[in-house]
């Protein structure tokens, strides 16, 4: 990460401006492996190949839903697992405080990751080629989720819940040439495979960050558009997630999220009333028809709902303060 960014970021844990604290190793002016830190609360958040993990302590740097199910259905099978999140058997998100956000091992499985004979074998697994041909099968959802969220006229863009990058591309490449695209996830291995998808297109202009929605690290009003593809609508938190981005998302600006409820997705693995008790539990939506109230209530305006085949599109834009003008994009 360049420095410059560091004007934009936030310490997720007390909200104020972050400082570097060192760089161990820099290339080109960015740094590569390093530390950063908050003056106000004494926080630290280690940055790993150009990436700050900026996490509040305790949390690792994974995808702690999809880590958590995974586990429990290695011990017990996946439709015990599914129940066992639901009755709160397992404790969901797990705590580790003395464990790093992210370890050794993974900074090392990381550099293979963002390699292209990484990509050469991941991209012919048999999940992702199903993820890549629903992406194809369904870019008229996807063009209407970033006509709502006006990518086309944003110089900064949140992208949430990125995962291996396969919507970020492009997002890159509809967004303007010169826009600041911001990948974001919770799970540093997915960025590295996100990033080297990114580094082998030749584009310049993304940067990625590790944290989550529920404590976003960045300044407030930063963005001028937030995207999340596959991603607000299945994550733990539905609704804290969009106070999050409510408070990042500049006045007027707009935001907009698609798709499909994971309990549907699910469907046969489970039984109905635990995938519905699970995602009751975890505040993931089963109804997303329910949705466009939530997001009324957080205090979004000109929310919209709508479908585009079998995919929800859901959108709403962060309100002006009367007597405010709106910002040029990018203030």
């Amino acid at each position: 990460m360049k420095e410059a960014l560091l004007e934009k970021l936030r310490c997720p844990r007390c909200r104020e401006p972050l400082c570097v604290w060192n760089a161990t190793e820099e290339d080109g002016g960015e740094i590569v492996e390093g530390t950063l830190a908050c003056h106000a609360c004494g926080g630290t958040f280690p940055v790993h190949s150009t990436i700050p993990i900026l996490l509040v302590p305790g949390r690792r740097a994974v995808d702690e839903f999809a880590a958590t199910l995974g586990r429990e259905a290695q011990k017990v099978g996946f439709s015990k697992a599914v129940r066992s999140l639901a009755d709160g058997t397992v404790e969901y998100p797990a705590t580790r405080t003395f464990e790093p956000a992210v370890t050794a091992a993974e900074v090392r499985e990381g550099r293979y990751r963002a390699s292209e004979s990484f990509w050469e074998t991941f991209s012919r697994n048999r999940l992702v080629q199903q993820q890549q041909n629903a992406l194809t099968a369904h870019l008229d959802a996807m063009e209407e989720m970033w006509l709502r969220a006006e990518v086309n006229f944003a110089d900064t863009v949140l992208d949430v819940g990125t995962g291996w990058g396969g919507a970020l591309v492009p997002l890159v490449e509809r967004a303007p040439q010169d826009a600041m695209i911001f990948g974001f996830d919770t799970a540093f291995l997915n960025l590295r495979v996100a990033q080297g998808q990114i580094e082998r297109a030749q584009h310049e202009n993304v940067v990625f960050v590790v944290g989550d929605c529920l404590n976003p690290p960045f300044r407030e009003r930063l963005f001028d558009a937030v995207v999340s593809w596959f991603g607000i609508g299945r994550i733990p938190g539905f609704v804290n997630c969009l106070r999050g981005i409510l408070g990042v998302l500049g006045p007027g600006r707009a935001f907009s999220c698609a798709w499909t409820p994971l309990v549907n997705d699910l469907d046969g693995l489970a039984s109905q009333a635990d995938l519905i008790g699970m995602a009751e539990r975890l505040e993931i939506p089963t109804r997303p028809d329910e949705t466009a109230g939530f997001v009324e209530a957080i205090g979004f305006e000109e929310v919209e709902l709508s479908t585009v085949g079998p995919i929800f599109v859901l959108s709403g834009r962060a309100p002006i303060p009367q007597g405010s003008l709106i910002p040029p994009s990018g203030s």
